[in-house]
């Protein structure tokens, strides 16, 4: 059997007070979500939500996963130091090609 939905997205919702955040951060921060790049934070539109995180393609372990959500931790502290967030808001989606389109308004 063929896995279809291979790729996770680890990431968090963006809400007005993150948004304020992610405006407002300095522009030596901006490069870590603004440009799009797997190594960095990406901002993926999920329905008709905005999500910034991290996507871990094909098949992943739970320690690769956990890995991926210190990561995606980490850079969001970096960027937004004052932004307080707890485990419970980061969420884990399996994404389908068709359904998720990535952010195209600016970042």
């Amino acid at each position: 059997m063929e896995s279809v939905a291979n790729t996770i997205f680890v990431g968090i919702q963006i809400n007005e007070k993150l948004q304020d955040q992610l405006d407002s951060s300095k522009p030596s921060m901006k490069e870590f979500f603004e440009e799009n790049s797997p190594e960095h934070l990406q901002i993926v539109q999920i329905d008709s939500d905005e999500y910034l995180g991290k996507i871990s393609e094909n098949c992943t372990t739970i320690e690769t996963l956990t890995n991926v959500t210190m990561n995606m931790k980490s850079i969001l502290k970096m960027i937004c130091p004052k932004f307080i967030f707890s485990d419970s808001a980061i969420k884990v989606i399996a994404l389908r090609p068709a359904s998720t389109t990535f952010s195209s308004h600016g970042y």
